[in-house]
């Protein structure tokens, strides 16, 4: 049984855990340097949904339960942890990237943490969960010119991005109906340049800057109903809702010139400190279903939709559009809760992805595909395990003159699984 005691030095130890991590997490994830010409619009690169485990079936997560892992996109799955146990869950992932325009082609990498995730059970009917991951990455570095009083050259530069930390709770509603919360705490920075300079001499070179600093809530909520099949079958529906999130902005602005050659005579035109704004993050849904046969095969299929056509930054607002995505995945362990042989406590994972992405352009639409597998390679004698993920996916818009993007995604992650509060008996 659970002491009064018990519980609240483990609440204790998972929010200093947790404090901890995100210190750590968000100076690690500030060094990720994506490089995407796309990521300067809207929030930037959507990073929410790297779950180790869902990403190698395709993203499925709306119907999907697990005792031995934290499934932060539906709040409502934190019930199905074992009464006794904590499940701690960390990633990291490395990204390649394939730019392609015309008969031109860039390829960048980096490597990044993907989330910390923390969860156990309060109660028979109450969970908890709790950790950090990236929500967007901002990176890019483009050239471009234009003819105003003689030909002029421009950069524009960006980095920063925006984080994700949360706390859930999950609750057993009725007999199959569970139902769930995660209020989010988003934060961080964004830095952009535009810089507009000739060749020319006596030509002025003009810098403008724009640093923001972004925070504020958002809310999901959870629903799953798990319906019993038969003996070792059953079907869950999953469902969550985001509401609109109006984050803060904390803007210092400049507008330098100076002449390239003449460091002493700088003028700076303007300078605006403090300003303020807002970011409308827009709603999100998404519905989904998974189904476990004889304890051996699971799969599921989800729907996600956002009205990015609904986003606006510090006033402005976006072409962006409303990005869908269609989800399908698979699990296959042949006997991953028994003390078997190794081969047969492996799980198998695969999925594929397609959909709509926010991104509009020159009037043109992109859509996105992915295809993932993954593997879950079981710690001897126990139901943690190290999990191997890849995805290939592609973002296009079918125009060969706009550029278009391969991501070639690989993660390793370590869920652990403790059994807690089990009073030691000594004979």
């Amino acid at each position: 049984m659970k002491s009064r005691k018990s519980v609240s030095l483990v609440i204790t130890k998972f929010f200093v855990i947790l404090f901890f991590a995100t210190f750590t997490a968000e100076s690690a994830f500030s060094q990720a340097r994506i490089n995407s010409p796309y990521s300067m619009f809207g929030p930037g690169e959507l990073k929410g949904n790297e779950y180790f485990r869902n990403m190698g079936m395709g993203g499925i997560a709306q119907g999907f339960r697990s005792n031995t892992s934290v499934n932060y996109i539906n709040p409502a799955s934190y019930t199905a942890l074992d009464s006794l146990s904590f499940v701690f869950d960390a990633t990291v992932f490395s990204h390649l990237y394939q730019q392609k325009q015309a008969n031109q082609e860039q390829l960048t990498s980096y490597s990044s943490l993907g989330n910390f995730n923390f969860a156990f059970p309060l109660t028979r009917w109450w969970s908890i969960a709790a950790g950090i991951l990236p929500y967007s990455q901002v990176g890019y570095r483009i050239s471009d010119t234009g003819q105003g009083d003689g030909w002029v050259n421009y950069l524009y530069e960006g980095k920063g991005g925006i984080n994700q930390v949360y706390l859930g709770h999950g609750f057993k509603v009725y007999k199959g109906l569970s139902a769930g919360i995660n209020v989010s705490y988003l934060f961080g920075k964004s830095e952009d340049l535009m810089v507009a300079y000739s060749d020319s001499i006596g030509f002025f070179r003009t810098i403008w800057s724009y640093a923001d600093d972004i925070d504020g809530l958002m809310l999901t909520y959870g629903l799953q109903y798990d319906l019993a099949l038969g003996q070792n079958s059953n079907i869950t529906f999953g469902a969550t809702f985001s509401d609109q999130a109006s984050l803060n902005i904390s803007r210092n602005q400049s507008i330098l010139r100076d002449l390239p050659g003449f460091s002493n005579i700088p003028d700076t035109i303007n300078v605006i400190s403090g300003g303020s704004g807002t970011m409308q993050i827009p709603q999100s849904f998404g519905a989904g279903v998974f189904v476990k046969f004889n304890n051996n095969w699971r799969g599921g299929v989800d729907y996600q939709a956002q009205n990015w056509s609904e986003f606006s930054a510090f006033g402005s607002e976006y072409s962006l559009n409303d990005a869908w995505q269609f989800r399908m995945g698979m699990i296959h362990n042949p006997q991953i809760e028994t003390y078997s042989t190794f081969l047969n406590r492996l799980e198998y994972r695969a999925g594929i992805r397609f959909g709509q992405s926010l991104l509009n352009y020159g009037n043109e639409d992109f859509s996105e595909f992915g295809i993932s597998f993954g593997i879950g390679v079981p710690v001897r004698r126990s139901l943690s395990a190290l999990n191997v993920g890849f995805e290939y996916s592609n973002r296009s818009s079918g125009n060969d003159n706009l550029i278009s993007e391969n991501f070639f995604r690989f993660n390793l992650g370590i869920n652990i699984y403790e059994r807690w509060f089990v009073r030691r008996r000594f004979y």
